[in-house]
């Protein structure tokens, strides 16, 4: 009882600070609001009468001296601008065609010097890892195909200049004796994408068959709506043309059984022996490190589970010798059920239960 009555008189201290705290601050509150409201300006007869008469104007003060001066004063002076702001030449508003025009830096990379690899991208108008599967793509576009396909990015707003052309990159940097062909493709404009070849494949098909090759590779990208995907769709099936378009460029031109005439099939696929899965994959890094993680993970689990099926079968269970009470005193005397047998030591002893005797359940 008497601890109990120190905690009480603890807390009702404790509760009694807190209270005359609170009261303080409040007092405190109070007092800081009454002299605020005193340090207010308070307007007299006197300033009443000189606004009412237009000697006072309201905020006069924040011009500063030389615009109250002039306020106050009856002359009519005109304010001039100062000569250097007056002579300041109009700002012309930007030419909305601007973003058609192509920078000066970025006309040797396109049209002046040898491509650098199978895909040209000097604007950076694709992300890193964007530039990286079309450009592996490619690479393994001329692994698997004697073609070679070489695209050139352009943004979808973009005009080449009228002294450049795609035919001029044919003519100044690639080998006529080598089959090629050059792209010029406009991000997010599929639609505009040009397409030229190598005097080697130009020779071999009609001009019919090669426009029909960028039709096609034109109308498969239109289905997607994103650009970074266009492009992809366009790459992919503008590959898989250029692989029927080798077959006619390796004899030459002549068809065959067509006539002597090539005739590309509306709707081609790449065949099965032809396709190299694993090139796909790394063509493509994320699928590829997802799939590789996921074997990992498989193969750690079958681990797993084998190990714990061997550790269950080769364990031993060890028993000790049942010693039971002596019958009638007798030091050898078996008694009834004084025998237990195990018939393995790889079982646990529940699964090791055999059937009671008969003469067991008589009694």
């Amino acid at each position: 009882m008497r601890s109990l009555g120190v905690y009480l008189f603890v807390f009702l201290s404790t509760f009694s600070v807190t209270l005359l705290g609170q009261e303080q601050e409040r007092t405190e509150t109070i007092e800081s609001i009454e002299e605020s409201v005193l340090l207010l300006p308070s307007w007299t007869q006197e300033d009443l009468g000189n606004l009412n008469s237009g000697e006072l104007v309201p905020g006069s003060s924040l011009l500063g001296s030389v615009a109250l001066d002039f306020l106050n004063s009856d002359a009519e002076i005109v304010i001039e601008v100062d000569p250097e702001v007056r002579d300041l030449p109009d700002e012309e508003p930007e030419e909305e065609g601007w973003s058609t025009r192509i920078k000066e830096s970025f006309l040797s990379s396109y049209f002046h010097e040898l491509p650098r690899g199978f895909l040209t991208d000097p604007q950076h108008l694709l992300t890193t890892q964007e530039f990286r599967d079309r450009e592996g793509f490619l690479n393994y576009h001329a692994r698997d195909t004697d073609i070679d396909l070489y695209i050139y990015l352009f943004d979808g707003l973009q005009e080449i200049p009228p002294n450049e052309s795609i035919d001029g990159i044919i003519r100044d940097h690639i080998d006529q004796s080598k089959p090629v062909a050059v792209v010029f493709y406009f991000l997010g404009m599929p639609e505009k994408s040009q397409l030229a070849f190598s005097e080697k494949v130009a020779g071999s098909v009609v001009q019919e068959e090669r426009e029909k090759v960028l039709r096609m590779a034109v109308e498969e990208a239109l289905e997607k709506s994103d650009p970074s995907s266009q492009l992809e769709s366009f790459s992919t099936q503008l590959s898989i043309r250029l692989y029927w378009l080798e077959k006619v460029v390796a004899r030459d031109g002549q068809g065959g059984e067509l006539g002597g005439r090539f005739i590309l099939p509306d709707s081609v696929e790449l065949p099965v022996e032809e396709k190299n899965l694993w090139g796909d994959l790394k063509s493509q890094p994320v699928l590829f490190y997802s799939l590789l993680s996921l074997a990992v993970i498989i193969a750690a689990i079958l681990l797993g589970l084998l190990g714990r099926s061997i550790a269950r079968k080769r364990r031993v269970y060890v028993f000790p010798d049942a010693e039971g009470n002596l019958l009638l005193e007798a030091p050898h005397a078996p008694g009834v059920g004084g025998m237990i047998t195990f018939l393995s030591v790889a079982l646990p002893p529940s699964s090791q239960k055999g059937e009671v005797p008969d003469y067991l359940e008589k009694m």
